[in-house]
């Protein structure tokens, strides 16, 4: 493969990413291939020490969809992690290894999910019954219990208080739960990628 070669196809792999991003890539390979050049090596032993662009495109993807579950942590941006981790069956890392990772991750994000769900329902039940006990208090008040009104509006009004307290805070328990993982799924990539791998022939 030469320079030529290598560019059209890292280009072609890069398709649909910012273009600030792409730009960026090539500037760096393009450097490389200059420093290579300069100490007196071919454009093919070059292609022959980088990765195909293919893989390169590949792992930029993947940084890309961990930075952006971490900096805006929801089930969409978690589902492209996931889809991101499903590329590792494709690497020569071993099935086992890598069924155990996705495996992993999949089920944290489903605990997450079942965990905001579940508490995300008792909270919505609390303030569906504060609102409830609130009517109910204003229809003891105009009954002419006075007393009693007031004391049920003012427990119900406690308790739509907790569950949109209790509602926020499952919210942002779930973003940092989210961000946890993306930099957990980040760091199991990375270490596959990282592996030892055949050398080239």
């Amino acid at each position: 493969m030469t320079r030529s070669e290598f560019f059209t196809e890292l280009e072609a792999a890069l398709a649909g990413l910012p273009q600030s991003e792409v730009g960026r890539i090539l500037e760096y390979y393009d450097e490389i291939f200059s420093e290579a050049l300069d100490e007196g090596k071919t454009e093919e032993e070059v292609c022959r020490s980088l990765d195909t662009p293919g893989d390169i495109a590949g792992r930029v993807r993947a940084e890309i969809a961990f930075v952006r579950a971490e900096q805006e942590p929801s089930p969409k941006s978690m589902s492209t992690v996931l889809i991101v981790l499903l590329g590792i069956f494709a690497l020569p890392i071993g099935l086992p290894i890598a069924i155990a990772i996705f495996a992993v991750a999949f089920s944290l994000v489903i605990t997450v999910l079942a965990l905001v769900v579940s508490l995300g329902a008792t909270f919505f039940a609390l303030c569906a019954a504060g609102l409830v006990g609130i009517t109910y208090g204003f229809s003891l008040l105009f009954s002419g219990l006075g007393l009693a009104g007031l004391g049920t509006i003012g427990a119900s009004l406690v308790v739509v208080g907790v569950g949109f307290l209790g509602g926020f805070a499952v919210y942002y328990l779930c973003r940092a739960m989210f961000r946890l993982i993306a930099r957990c799924c980040r760091a199991l990539y990375n270490w596959v990628q990282n592996r030892p791998k055949r050398r080239k022939t």
